[in-house]
């Protein structure tokens, strides 16, 4: 396996020699662009602001800086806020700061936790390939071990819960007592891959999955029965000689009006029917893609190459771009009020504008951002690498 901040890191600095659960878009999600005719309307705008932080690591006696991967989780009904980190402690606060509890996971915590809305209960993935299922005081209900490096966050329904690992397996355990339920697993890839993995899509009854291999898959949630898969690698011209190529698809895949985006790290970024699989279109120019936002018609792509960028996904031209300035950028989340929201792995978090890509907004965490910042209404939070957490205001 290939660190992913290493390489994207390396793929930057060829590409920029010098430079350092699920929903869909409905209705009220289309950010004030207007869906009707070739015109639209630009949304608001806004920032965020610091509200508190915290670190939570132990860096006196630390020799190098971890990278920190773990987004945090927000229950906004009983107004708290969730973040893990690689000492596998896994933090519960209040919104003002104060902490309620710590569970110890005995291993690092790479993930988004998945929360419940009406009860509260958690499902903590850890790395170690363990699932901790948690009541609202950190108590630990039950805890199974599914196959598998566990980095990804799990997608929630009413009975059960699904996860994706590093080696290609899914599974699906019943909430109620995490048993396993059914594995869908396919053949290890021989290639070289980047290390992470794209998260689950649930959506209009199914699940939609990536892999390190290329494959972009739709499954019945029920069973784990394959509906359709199609294969990207097929699209990456090889290489004479040994020379390495990745043919990973780890975007979490997004949707917009039927259409499944992702982005293969080499092939580019696809548009492919949700029912069929059938590609409807691909577009080779954009490689190292890291991240994937959809709001309204416009996309959001995050690379290691081209930095952040808004795509119309009617006309399918950029409509601004922001060239990356220290590291690659981790995967983008737009928020409600009109914002772009990412960090750079060697660099700030950063807010940009919708409308036309303006910095908005800038965080320093003291050494970069690995981790994807996390969004929730009037609330968001990043973990920094080497362990501090950001606590924001969204404006």
């Amino acid at each position: 396996m290939v660190h992913r901040a290493a390489l994207i890191s390396l793929a930057l600095s060829l590409a920029c020699p010098g430079c350092g659960a699920a929903r869909s878009a409905s209705k009220a999600d289309t950010f004030g662009w207007v869906e009707e005719g070739e015109n639209y309307a630009a949304p608001g705008e806004g920032g965020f602001n610091v509200r508190w932080s915290k670190q939570l690591t132990n860096r006196q006696d630390a020799r190098y800086v971890p990278v920190e991967l773990a987004t945090a989780g927000f229950d906004s009904r009983r107004e708290r806020v969730y973040i893990g980190t690689t000492d596998g402690n896994f933090f519960a606060f209040r919104l003002d700061g104060r902490r309620l509890w710590l569970y110890d996971t005995f291993a690092q915590i790479e993930s988004q936790p998945a929360i419940d809305d009406d009860t509260g209960q958690i499902y903590l993935p850890s790395v170690d390939g363990f699932v901790h299922a948690l009541d609202v005081e950190g108590n630990l209900r039950w805890k199974t071990k599914v196959s598998g490096t566990l980095r990804t966050t799990p997608v929630l329904t009413a009975d059960a819960m699904y996860l994706v690992g590093e080696n290609d397996a899914i599974t699906a355990l019943g909430r109620e007592d995490g048993q396993v339920l059914w594995v869908y697993e396919k053949e290890p890839t021989d290639e070289i891959t980047i290390s992470g993995h794209a998260g689950l899509l649930f959506e209009q009854g199914r699940l939609y999955a990536a892999f390190t291999d290329g494959a972009v898959a739709a499954l019945n949630p029920f069973d784990g029965r394959l509906l359709w898969e199609i294969e990207t690698a097929t699209d990456v011209e090889r290489r004479p000689g040994n020379v390495p190529q990745f043919f990973d698809v780890d975007t979490t895949p997004v949707i917009y009006r039927g259409t499944i985006l992702i982005a293969s790290f080499t092939a580019g970024l696809y548009a492919l029917d949700a029912e069929s699989g059938t590609v409807e279109w691909r577009d080779s120019a954009f490689t190292g893609v890291t991240g994937l936002a959809v709001a309204g018609r416009m996309l959001i792509v995050s690379s290691a190459r081209r930095g952040v960028l808004m795509l119309d996904l009617r006309s399918r031209q950029v409509v601004w771009e922001k060239s990356p300035e220290r590291g690659a950028p981790t995967p983008p989340v737009v928020t409600s009020t009109g914002t772009v929201v990412y960090g750079e792995t060697q660099g700030s978090l950063l807010a940009l504008a919708l409308s036309d890509g303006r910095e908005v907004a800038r965080a320093e965490g003291g050494s970069g951002f690995s981790a994807t910042p996390a969004v929730s209404g009037a609330f968001g939070g990043a973990l920094s690498n080497g362990g501090r957490f950001l606590f924001l205001r969204v404006n």
